[in-house]
Parts: structure tokens; C-alpha cells; sequence
């Protein structure tokens, strides 16, 4: 199927055949340039891109072989039939050769020769720009599914990571370092229920945060941006800088922490229950974070809780061993 409104760009220093060329060309919906010398014409075709040059062999100064071998030098998208009263094999070999979609001998008596040979072109031109359309998409592509293997493959590492571990400061220590370094995260920090209310929240762990901040706040954080969230019980991405209702939340003692774009944040559960919350400050090398990050945070939660669950019960074990021996 050919597209409408192409550029036509008409190259003769003959008025009247460039005249008529463009009466005939009045007849498409295509737009319609033109030039009397290759030097205009490639002047022109800088300001003004074309689809399609239509050139006269033989121009002043300059021939239309020349204009050929400039302009699929430099703009190799840009198709060019050439015009001619001697069709030679020599003159048509060479126009070949240098990229010529096709030549015309003159007189052009009437627009079903010329129509014939724009059309083709045209085809040829919007295949092309199908192909990398289609070409683009199978690239993005094949990029989604090559980052959707590496989440896989480091949410299968991080998750044996943790389930290896017995302790439950071990085990969150291991899901915040397996975190960071899978989504690539600047900083990152746990923060656990503290209290019967359940609705304060203490540092318990951290990584690439200030250490003075981290000790104002192991049983209660602050009202601010990071209590926001924990409160939320909600997964939260945020690609890159904050948006103004989260700045507005954001405290002097926070700033710190959101220098950098890009946020997640997943709640954690034990048993059902919400016990605290995973919170991801700045992409690393300029790449957002991602909804298939976010979601790469939500698996590990999720294998998170069950591995506090088994670490849980080997805890009571351990106990129970120790008042037997009493």
C-alpha cells in the first residue's frame, strides 16, 4: 500500500519540460519541488527533505549522474529516477550502478509511464520504512525479553540467596543486599513495624544511608515520606523524579535520600500480616526503574515472607531443643 503526500523533488534547467512534469504531477496529492541546477537542488533538498528526485541527465555544470551519486550519498532513503533522450547502455549501466531506481527516456508524452515508475518507487520506499518500522519493534522486543530473562535469572539467584538463610537478620539482610544489587538501587533501607499500633515504623537495616539518620530512627520514623509509604502497604515505582505530592512529604532529614531520580517500594508480610516495608532510592547508569522492577520486588517479597515463615518455625525449633535439654 502506498502512502499519500510524498516530496517530489523535479530537476531540469529546461523550463518547459520541468514545467511540464510538474502539470502532470498535479494530478497526485504529492508535493511537488524544484531546481534548475544539481548544486540548487542539493541546496534545496538540505532545507527541504524529498521522497523522490526526478533528474535530468544532463544539467549546467553539474550532471544529473553527479546529483545522483550526491544525494544516495548523502540521504540513501531519498530514491532518484533519472530523465534522458538517450537511453544508452553505458549512461543506464552507470546510473544503475550508483543507485538509481529507474531512468525515463524523454519525450514523456503521457503520465501513465511516469505514475507507473513514481508508484514503484514510492512502494519501495514505504516497504522500506515498514521493514524498520517492524525491524524497531522486534529490537524492542527481543530487548523486553532479554531484560525479562536477567530479572528472571537474578530473582532465581536472590531468591536462594535468602532461602539459604536460617537467621531473620541474616535472611533481611540477604533480600536487601540481593535488592540493590539485582535492580542496580543506590541506596536502600528495611523498616519494621514497631509497637502495637502498627503504624510506626524503625530503620532495622540499611545500605548506602547516612548512618546518623539511620540512628534517629530504629523504633520511629518521623512523619514524612518514608512513614507515608510504609503506610501505604501499597508497591510503589517511581521511574524518575519525585512527583510534587511526594516532595512536598519529603523532610530535611529526607532530602538525602532523594537526590538521585527513581523510587520502589514494597510492602513485607509475615504471615499475612504487614510487618514493614522495602524502600529503593536511585537507578544507577541513568536506566529508570521499571514496572517489571517493581514487579521483580513484589516475586521477592512474596518468597521473602515464606522464607520468614520457615525461618520462624526453625526459630521455635531451636527453642524448643534448648527446654528439652533443661
Amino acid at each position: 500500500m502506498i502512502t499519500k503526500n510524498h516530496t517530489i523533488l523535479i530537476v531540469d534547467d529546461v523550463t518547459k519540460r520541468r514545467l511540464h512534469l510538474q502539470s502532470m504531477l498535479l494530478e497526485r496529492e504529492d508535493s511537488i519541488l524544484e531546481a534548475e541546477t544539481a548544486e540548487a537542488a542539493l541546496e534545496l533538498i538540505q532545507r527541504k527533505p524529498a521522497d523522490l528526485v526526478i533528474t535530468e541527465t544532463e544539467l549546467p555544470t553539474r550532471s544529473g549522474l553527479y546529483l545522483l551519486q550526491e544525494v544516495k550519498r548523502h540521504y540513501p532513503e531519498t530514491e532518484v529516477i533519472l530523465t534522458t533522450h538517450n537511453a544508452s547502455s553505458f549512461s543506464l549501466l552507470q546510473a544503475l550502478r550508483h543507485g538509481a531506481f529507474d531512468f525515463i527516456v524523454r519525450p514523456i508524452d503521457t503520465s501513465e509511464i511516469l505514475f507507473n515508475v513514481i508508484d514503484r518507487a514510492f512502494a519501495q520506499i514505504d516497504l522500506r520504512i515498514q521493514n524498520h518500522v517492524l525491524l524497531a519493534e522486534l529490537e524492542h522486543r527481543n530487548q523486553e525479553m532479554a531484560q525479562s530473562l536477567t530479572m528472571m535469572t537474578a530473582l532465581s539467584k536472590a531468591i536462594e540467596t535468602i532461602n539459604s538463610a536460617i537467621e531473620v537478620g541474616d535472611l533481611l539482610s540477604r533480600l536487601l543486599d540481593a535488592t540493590l544489587g539485582a535492580l542496580h538501587a543506590k541506596r536502600g533501607l528495611l523498616a519494621l513495624v514497631s509497637g502495637e499500633s502498627r503504624n510506626h515504623f524503625g530503620i532495622k537495616m540499611s545500605r548506602g544511608i547516612s548512618s546518623d539518620f539511620v540512628k534517629k530512627h530504629p523504633d520511629k520514623l518521623s512523619e514524612g515520606l518514608l512513614l507515608d509509604i510504609a503506610r501505604s502497604g501499597s508497591p510503589i515505582v517511581v521511574q524518575e523524579s519525585l512527583p510534587t505530592y511526594m516532595l512536598d512529604r519529603v523532610t530535611t532529614d529526607e532530602k538525602h535520600l532523594v537526590t538521585e531520580p527513581g523510587l520502589l517500594s514494597v510492602p513485607l508480610y509475615h504471615r499475612d500480616r504487614a510487618i514493614g516495608v522495602m524502600i529503593l532510592f536511585g537507578h544507577a547508569d541513568d536506566t529508570p526503574f521499571t514496572d517489571q522492577n517493581l514487579q521483580f520486588l513484589v516475586q521477592l517479597a512474596h518468597h521473602a515472607a515464606i522464607a520468614l515463615e520457615k525461618a520462624g518455625i526453625i526459630h521455635q525449633l531451636k527453642r524448643q531443643g534448648k527446654s528439652n535439654k533443661k
